[in-house]
Order: C-alpha cells, then sequence, then structure tokens
C-alpha cells in the first residue's frame, strides 16, 4: 500500500515533494486484481477499519479508501526524482510488474534497484540494504541539487 501511496502523492504533489521512494510498489494488473479485490470487499463489509491501524486519522482513511477503491496513480504525471525497490522474489509486487511501472513513470531521473533474495517487505528482510540504498539515493540527489545551485550561482 505505500509504494502506491507515495506514487499518488509523487504524481498528485509533486510541487510539495522532492523525491520519493517506492518500496514494492503493486503495480495493478492481472496477477494483484484478486488481492486488490478481496481487500477492497473486506473494506466495503467492515469499512476502513479492516485494512489501517487504530491511529490511523480519518483524513489517511479516506485517502487509502480512494486508493483501493481503484484509483490508479498517473505514474506518467511524476517529475520529481524516484527511486524503486524492488524484491527479485516479491510475490504481491513481482519485479516484471514493477519494471511496467518503472517505465511508465514520466521523469528521467529514477532508478529501479532489483533487490536478490527479497520478498515485499523489504525493510524487514533487508533493512541495511534498504538504508544504504535510500542512502545512496539522498546523497547523490543532495550533490545534484548543491552542484545546480553552484552552477546558478557562478553563472
Amino acid at each position: 500500500m505505500g509504494g502506491i501511496v507515495a506514487a499518488d502523492l509523487a504524481a498528485e504533489r509533486s510541487h510539495r515533494i522532492v523525491a520519493a521512494v517506492l518500496a514494492g510498489p503493486v503495480y495493478p494488473s492481472e496477477k494483484t486484481r484478486p488481492m486488490v479485490e478481496k481487500r477492497m470487499e473486506t473494506v466495503g463489509r467492515e469499512g476502513m477499519q479492516a485494512a489501517v491501524g487504530k491511529k490511523a486519522a480519518p483524513l489517511a482513511k479516506a485517502f487509502l479508501r480512494e486508493l483501493l477503491l481503484g484509483q490508479v496513480p498517473a505514474y506518467s504525471k511524476i517529475r520529481i526524482p524516484i527511486l524503486m525497490l524492488a524484491g527479485d522474489e516479491d510475490q504481491s509486487a513481482p519485479l516484471e510488474d514493477c519494471n511496467k511501472m518503472f517505465e511508465e513513470i514520466g521523469t528521467h531521473e529514477k532508478r529501479l534497484e532489483s533487490m536478490r533474495g527479497v520478498g515485499h517487505w523489504h525493510c524487514l528482510e533487508a533493512f541495511g540494504e534498504v538504508v544504504r540504498l535510500i542512502e545512496t539515493f539522498a546523497i547523490t540527489r543532495c550533490n545534484d541539487t548543491c552542484d545546480a545551485e553552484r552552477a546558478g550561482r557562478e553563472g
């Protein structure tokens, strides 16, 4: 759910976000449709409390409800730098689907990192690797931004 939320925010609110990390984002496809439909049925039957924790604010519940009910992020509208993490053993967000989503993302500043031996729980299965990949992405972004600012002052 986090990958699709981050992708939607990157597409619709890129003026407020400088970059995003999508960890195992689920791409709407025939493979994932049964899982998404099951979640939608549960939410329809039991309400959003069945899909979120007790601390979820009403705004978060409403946002997630909209995502669950079929709004697919407009990946082509994403204009900010993106790091996508994909586990090569992820059954919920298969690498093949992550590749499709990656190709649809509009920005040219994007990286797809395939994590060997990792399933859908990237941060739990390979915490150190996730931290390293995000740090590298952030440092690269910072260096690029600093270089651009320096060039603007010198030019």
